[in-house]
């Protein structure tokens, strides 16, 4: 039950969950509620973006571990369809327990998979109107993982580290390099400032075939 921490907040579903997820070493070992404000970022950014695209957006949360920032998403946004992705079969089937128990199954889907996997499969690839990254990776393989399951024109949104000013140089800084990013179709743009940063990328090609490699290869050999 969240405590002290979490700012005296009364718990709510959600708050349980997410302090569960924290105690089995899903979340970090934080306050709860700077994370789930840190998510309600991730909402905010996310419904202004898909405000240009189709009423029910379709979204996936890469590496959605503790359910960060995905649970809070689903939860907060009844027009979205969720899906939450992550590669250990333990946090996937915490997740789905979690799902259930917050009565989001009807539009929230858990995937016990790699993101490469997903990311060549029909029915994933070029899918999806937004793609949200808290922790998932480095820039390069968040990007690499990302692009194929994006639609074209969808968006990625992907937190920034508290000490970044997101990049000066270009559109994207050194962090989200334009010219490598065009391989995906991806090209950086808006970073938001609110209590949190978030970087926003727009795909503006589909994605080669090339991407994305094998799995383990975009955080092995990374394209930038």
């Amino acid at each position: 039950m969240p405590g002290a921490d979490d700012g005296g907040c009364s718990p709510t579903p959600l708050r349980e969950v997410l302090a569960e997820a924290r105690t089995a070493g899903f979340l970090g070992p934080g306050a709860l509620e700077p994370q789930i404000r840190h998510a309600q970022g991730f909402a905010a950014a996310a419904r202004r973006l898909a405000a240009e695209g189709p009423r029910t957006p379709r979204v996936v949360d890469l590496g959605s571990g503790g359910g960060l920032p995905g649970l809070v998403v689903a939860e907060t946004w009844p027009e979205v369809g969720m899906v939450l992705l992550d590669a250990s079969r333990r946090r996937a089937a915490f997740l789905r327990r979690a799902v259930d128990r917050l009565g989001l199954s009807s539009r929230v889907t858990v995937l016990g998979e790699r993101a490469e996997v997903c990311g060549r499969q029909e029915g994933f690839r070029g899918a999806f109107d937004g793609v949200l990254a808290r922790s998932f990776g480095r820039p390069a393989v968040v990007a690499e993982c990302a692009a194929p399951l994006l639609k074209v024109g969808g968006w990625l949104i992907v937190s920034e580290p508290p000490s970044s000013d997101g990049g000066t140089r270009g559109e994207g800084g050194a962090r989200w390099p334009a010219e490598a990013l065009q391989l995906l179709g991806l090209e950086p743009s808006e970073l938001v400032h609110q209590a949190f940063q978030y970087r926003v990328l727009r795909q503006v090609a589909s994605c080669s075939d090339r991407f994305p490699r094998r799995n383990g290869v975009p955080a092995k050999k990374p394209l930038f």
